[in-house]
C-alpha cells in the first residue's frame, strides 16, 4: 500500500507454463539498458552463438542443471533473454530456449544505428 510506482520498476517480461505440464517454465525478458556485452557471466558457460543475424550467448550455469538462457544482442543498450527453467536436462532446456529465440527474433526491436 506504501509502493510508489518508481519502487519497483518496471519488468518487461512473460512468463509461459505449456498448458498440459508444470515444467518447464519459460520467460522472456526484454532489458533496454544493458547489452549482452554488459552481463554478469562470472559464475556462467558461456558460448556465442547466432539467432537469425543476430548475436547471442548461450549462458549455462557452471553447476548442474536444468536450465538455459539464450541472450539476443539488440544494440549497444539493449537485449533480449529466453530463459527456460526445470526442463529436465540442461540440453533440453538450451533446445527450447534456442527454438523459442528464433521463433520471436523476426519480431524483436533493432537498433536504429
Amino acid at each position: 500500500e506504501t509502493a510508489r510506482f518508481d519502487d519497483v520498476g518496471l519488468s518487461y517480461d512473460c512468463v509461459y507454463r505449456l498448458a498440459h505440464e508444470a515444467r518447464p517454465l519459460m520467460a522472456i525478458h526484454l532489458n533496454w539498458t544493458r547489452s549482452v556485452d554488459q552481463l554478469s557471466l562470472t559464475n556462467y558457460t558461456v558460448e556465442e552463438i547466432g539467432v537469425g543475424p543476430l548475436r547471442a550467448l548461450r549462458i549455462i550455469g557452471k553447476t548442474a542443471s536444468e536450465h538455459c538462457q539464450i541472450s539476443v544482442d539488440l544494440s549497444e543498450q539493449a537485449h533480449v533473454s529466453v530463459y527456460v527453467h526445470y526442463a529436465g536436462t540442461v540440453e533440453h532446456a538450451c533446445a527450447l530456449a534456442e527454438e523459442t529465440a528464433g521463433a520471436v527474433e523476426p519480431l524483436l526491436p533493432r537498433s536504429s544505428g
